[in-house]
């Protein structure tokens, strides 16, 4: 018994629960017909917008150390089964950019707009690597996964004092794959994510990178903290217009783990 509380993994418990909270930033525009809005936090809306943080390690760790960056709490609730070399997982996020953030409407005017989105990952992949020290100490575990990314998006904006000026709804879905490292090491677990979707569809892609720290802190929970950064690019038509929507989100995230 006291050999599996020092570990972090205990026989018999192949469910997770996961309840984080998400404090990412903001940047992108959203275009529908002739209307175009562009925003990023932190940034003074009268000057140019800055481009959203690239795959570049140190723009995304800058944001660390630029509070004005933040917006509300995003909640991103995660439901995994773990057992013989197979994963499911089913994850969601959901939350909305809004009073901290002034558009750029067609580079005339400064706006307020609302944006919410509620996102929805289910996927199921297999272990393809399996390594363990000598010592059972340290394990290394390497997950192959396929799946579906789903968008329910509202983005909403109050323009030239006309209500519903801009008011559409997107929905799509996609498919992804991706990969999962699992360190382990005593109490320790790391795992480090990343997966592609849209599969080379010109109209919709994402990409989502995320690394995190667990310890075990009991026969059922854990406490977790990590980096989520999101990448969502999508073009379409909502009542004979075309739309399109360029996003990004990356911050940190914390929470609470407990394995059943």
């Amino acid at each position: 018994m006291k050999k599996q509380q020092k570990s972090f993994l205990i026989p018999g418990k192949p469910w997770t629960i996961e309840l984080p909270l998400w404090l990412p930033g903001f940047a992108g525009n959203f275009t529908y017909g002739d209307v175009t809005l562009e925003g990023e936090d932190g940034v003074d809306p009268e000057q140019p917008i800055e481009p959203p943080p690239g795959w570049e390690f140190g723009k995304i760790f800058s944001r660390l150390f630029t509070k004005n960056w933040y917006l509300k709490f995003f909640y991103l609730t995660k439901i995994s089964y773990e057992k013989n070399g197979f994963l499911v997982q089913l994850d969601g996020i959901a939350g909305a950019v809004g009073n901290s953030v002034k558009f750029n409407y067609n580079d005339k005017q400064v706006v307020q707009a609302n944006f919410r989105s509620v996102n929805l990952r289910l996927f199921g992949g297999y272990r393809i690597v399996n390594a363990t020290a000598r010592n059972e100490k340290f394990r290394y575990e390497l997950y192959g996964y396929i799946g579906l990314r789903a968008y329910f998006q509202k983005i909403y904006s109050d323009l030239d004092g006309l209500a519903n000026k801009l008011d559409i709804n997107p929905v799509w879905v996609e498919p992804l794959i991706g990969i999962q490292n699992q360190f382990t090491w005593k109490r320790w677990f790391l795992v480090l994510q990343g997966d592609y979707g849209g599969l080379f569809n010109q109209s919709k892609s994402s990409v989502q990178v995320s690394g995190y720290v667990y310890y075990r802190t009991g026969r059922i929970t854990s406490v977790k903290a990590g980096w989520n950064h999101i990448i969502l690019n999508h073009y379409g038509r909502i009542k004979n217009e075309d739309y399109k929507v360029k996003a990004t989100f990356s911050g940190p995230s914390i929470g609470i783990t407990f394995h059943f």
